[in-house]
């Protein structure tokens, strides 16, 4: 699968999201780097790109695009790491979901009349409220 969103004589730029990872362009990045011809290699993480200059005169453009995107399949298609989040950031995605469901049902419960369950939801969806403020108290008092 080509990950090339351009290519002309001397450069060549690839994209994808998994190089917003620090492993994998670091990787990337030694192996293009190790490529013949190769003369710089540069990587984004923000953007998730690698943009690789070579010289052109030794190679044409056909084979080093090849050659780039052969290890990039390499690369890419090493199995993933277990990603598993902090507890901190699980706390927070059940935060999340937990003001999504009661907001909408205390919205629902007020439309229907039903006052005491409608209180009752919406002091369980300021209690996750409140969860989701603690998890980012950090970035709330700067």
């Amino acid at each position: 699968m080509t990950r090339i969103v351009a290519s002309i004589p001397g450069r060549i730029r690839l994209r994808d999201p998994a190089l917003r990872q620090p492993a994998h362009l670091e990787r990337l990045l030694s192996s293009l780097g190790a490529l013949p011809a190769a003369l710089a290699v540069e990587g984004n993480l923000g953007a998730g790109s690698i943009v690789l200059r070579y010289d052109a005169a030794r190679v044409p453009v056909e084979a080093m695009e090849a050659a780039v995107d052969q290890a990039a399949d390499a690369e890419f298609a090493r199995p993933r790491s277990a990603y598993k989040p902090s507890t901190r950031v699980r706390l927070n995605r059940y935060a999340k979901r937990g003001m999504l469901v009661t907001l909408g049902a205390s919205l629902a419960l007020a439309a229907v009349g039903q006052k005491r369950w409608h209180a009752l939801t919406g002091g369980a969806f300021v209690a996750c409220l409140a969860i989701h403020l603690a998890v980012h108290r950090r970035n709330l008092v700067r």
